[in-house]
């Protein structure tokens, strides 16, 4: 892990090899904080490298529902703000494929091929109790923190309960996983036409620095080259349909762009045929 200030004030955790980003706010108040990463181990262990407690948090925000972002919401008693889709997504998967028996179920499964990660699987759900956000809103949010203004925007794209936070101040935007810097991004719940006006939409921003929700922080020219990522898979495989390609057919032509090579690499093929699913009306791959 290593932890970035993009801005006074703001703290970055970046975690390239345990999971996804987070970050942290200090204000004269109490402390902010987006994004509560896959477990309340994990989260206590990112405060505890800054010097903050649980207690000293005011509010935590949720940018979309995916698991390594929501599951440390446990550690916290402040209240939690998500969009309202967010939440329902959540509400939803408790009901599914995050009740605890499915979720053991998995993990044994995929620990026939990893079994070093179903073990730190299992260690990170010991005691889990998936904390719902306890307020939600529709399109977006304005707050205030301790002299810190906050800006939370509905975007969809990655997910449909997918948003960002933008400080205006400092110029910061944390993205969540709308962005993915220097390794492929994962899109098995995405909307791409969806994701490509979200991606528009983040860039007339102009941020001066963006904490992506996987990968190094960077500048604005990452929304470019996600940008162009997304739409070129999205072109090439409109061409093959065209073509009465088949999905096994499109994933083998070696034309398509490339995001990040050797950086969850796996997800090259699987992105194809995520998009060829959607363009031919089928449903992406599940959570």
């Amino acid at each position: 892990m290593n932890v970035v200030e993009p801005a006074p004030g703001v703290c970055a955790f970046i975690r390239p090899d345990e999971g996804a980003n987070a970050t942290l706010l200090r204000t004269e108040r109490s402390v902010v904080v987006v994004d509560t990463t896959s477990s309340a181990a994990d989260m206590r262990g990112l405060l505890s490298a800054v010097g903050v407690s649980p207690a000293d948090v005011g509010l935590a925000i949720n940018t979309h529902e995916h698991s390594d972002h929501t599951w440390g919401n446990q550690l916290f008693d402040c209240p939690i703000l998500a969009h309202r889709l967010c939440r329902e997504a959540m509400a939803a998967n408790l009901k599914d494929a995050w009740r605890l028996d499915r979720i053991r179920a998995s993990i044994a499964e995929r620990g026939q091929t990893d079994p070093r990660w179903a073990e730190e699987m299992r260690h990170k759900i010991a005691g889990l109790e998936i904390t719902l956000p306890s307020e939600v809103f529709d399109q977006e949010r304005d707050i205030d923190v301790g002299g810190l203004h906050i800006h939370v925007e509905h975007v969809g794209g990655h997910s449909p309960g997918s948003s960002v936070v933008w400080l205006p101040e400092q110029r910061v935007l944390l993205s969540g996983d709308l962005l993915f810097v220097g390794r492929y991004p994962f899109i098995g719940d995405a909307d791409i036409p969806a994701l490509i006006s979200a991606l528009r939409r983040i860039r007339a921003f102009e941020a001066q620095a963006i904490v992506p929700g996987h990968g190094p922080t960077s500048g604005d020219e990452a929304i470019q080259v996600m940008l162009d990522y997304i739409q070129g898979t999205w072109e090439r495989t409109i061409d093959h349909i065209a073509q009465g390609h088949t999905a096994d057919g499109a994933a083998a032509d070696e034309g398509y762009p490339r995001y990040a090579e050797a950086a969850a690499e796996r997800y090259h093929e699987n992105n194809i045929r995520i998009v060829y699913a959607q363009l031919m009306g089928g449903d992406a791959c599940p959570l």
